[in-house]
């Protein structure tokens, strides 16, 4: 009798164990269902969404709506379910269900759908269309909706500056194509003709060859003071009127090119420095990708600015580095560190100068809007060859966004998914050979 009791009460010790974790894993499962939770250990997190992506959720003011037009379950539809579930992880004004188009052709219709794997964002009034799931697609979509007032971006020309519309190597029409997916508008400005257009948000300089003239320069100071904001991108050279500008703002452009030892150990080229080090800014506190210049010269803030200025470095190369002034030893090649001419690193490549303005010029106390301005000793690293290079694409346009008062923009971007080889060693790989084999045999 004692032993059927023991059995018993095992028994019902081991129903209550069973009971008790089946009870665990559905309020799991409850919880799971609710909150929404992955952890992405792949190297590039291919399936956590970017900085920027998140961002732009977290500013949604009302509800978003995804439908997915697929026929029947594919790779297309799984992929675009993981997409989907990290946007609706993101935002609770986020939600999406999937549509047999040929169940509900109707709505198929509305959307103006006709191709499967179609995903439609529909907000407020107003929808747009994604064709393949992909973030940078879909965050996209999302700018087009929200942000309906994009802002105008001029890029003058004239002097040799880089042309917008370039597709060689030394053009800008990636980042011209980059700007318009943040829902930028860039056009080209002759200043001399038109002079500066009441409606721009941003007047970009990028890499004149040419000095501008000092009324041109003027245009540019008076713009500044009644709160414009300029981007300067001046390679090395004699550019007197620029580099005077700059200075009157609080920023010294060096007549000089910085040659960085470290990175000549790791890109092969002592000319294109490597920038790792990001004084903390708005623009710069979330970049922890190197950035890569090509021949940049030095552009540091003033120890003591105008009144009514605050100025800031933004890039800065390693210790290795050097600002040399030796322009001959630069040409023929042959650089060495001159401890009476040059400066020792870590160098200033850019700096940002933020000035309070009046209507009738700098006021240090007076509340007002500002003046900003963003020097880079380098045109280059914006260019078709190098726009996509490490942290180059981030840099720029958080300094883009960062000068047009887009908040959310200033962020790090969605990256290109990059192929995980799977590295085997000689005995790994030999069981892997094996391993279909002997399977087929058992």
């Amino acid at each position: 009798m004692a032993g059927q009791w023991k059995k018993l009460s095992r028994g019902v010790n081991s129903g209550a164990v069973i009971l008790l974790f089946a009870a665990i894993v559905v309020l799991v499962n409850l919880i799971g269902a609710k909150h929404y939770k992955r952890f992405d250990l792949t190297q590039n997190k291919k399936y956590t969404l970017s900085e920027q992506s998140r961002k732009v959720t977290r500013s949604l003011t009302g509800d978003l709506k995804i439908y997915g037009f697929f026929r029947d379950p594919s790779q297309e539809k799984k992929r675009a379910t993981d997409l989907l579930e990290q946007y609706r992880a993101a935002s609770r004004r986020i939600s999406y269900r999937f549509v047999d188009p040929d169940r509900e052709p109707g709505l198929a219709r509305k959307y103006e759908v006709r191709s499967y794997g179609t995903l439609v964002l529909e907000y407020g009034d107003g929808f747009e269309k994604v064709y393949t799931p992909e973030e940078k697609e879909v965050t996209t979509a999302i700018l087009k909706l929200t942000k309906k007032s994009g802002k105008t971006v001029y890029f003058t020309k004239g002097h040799g500056e880089k042309n917008l519309e370039g597709y060689e190597g030394d053009g800008l029409d990636a980042l011209k194509k980059a700007l318009e997916q943040e829902q930028y508008r860039a056009q080209e400005l002759v200043l001399l003709q038109e002079g500066i257009p009441e409606g721009c948000s941003l007047l970009v300089i990028a890499g004149p060859q040419a000095d501008f003239l000092e009324s041109e320069t003027s245009e540019v100071e008076k713009y500044l003071r009644s709160g414009g904001r300029v981007l300067l991108l001046i390679d090395p050279g004699r550019l007197p009127n620029l580099v005077s500008l700059a200075a009157r703002c609080g920023i010294t452009v060096g007549q000089d090119v910085v040659v960085d030892l470290q990175s000549r150990r790791f890109l092969g080229d002592a000319l294109s420095p490597l920038i790792l080090d990001y004084p903390h800014h708005d623009i710069t506190k979330d970049l922890r990708v190197a950035s890569i210049f090509s021949l940049t010269r030095s552009v540091e803030p003033v120890s003591s600015p105008p009144s009514g200025i605050s100025v800031q470095s933004l890039a800065k190369t390693s210790s290795a580095s050097w600002a040399e002034t030796d322009q001959a030893a630069l040409r023929g090649g042959t650089v060495s560190f001159d401890e009476k001419k040059d400066r020792r690193g870590p160098v200033s490549v850019a700096a940002v100068s933020e000035m309070t303005v009046t209507d009738t010029g700098i006021a240090s106390d007076q509340e007002s809007k500002k003046g900003r301005l963003v020097v880079f000793g380098d045109s280059e690293f914006v260019s078709n060859r190098f726009l996509k290079l490490q942290g180059n694409l981030d840099l720029i346009l958080n300094t883009i966004a960062w000068l047009s008062e887009e908040d959310i923009l200033v962020s790090i971007r969605s990256k290109e998914q990059a192929s995980q080889p799977l590295n085997l060693s000689a005995r790994q790989g030999r069981v892997a050979f094996f391993l279909p084999w002997s399977s087929s045999l058992v």
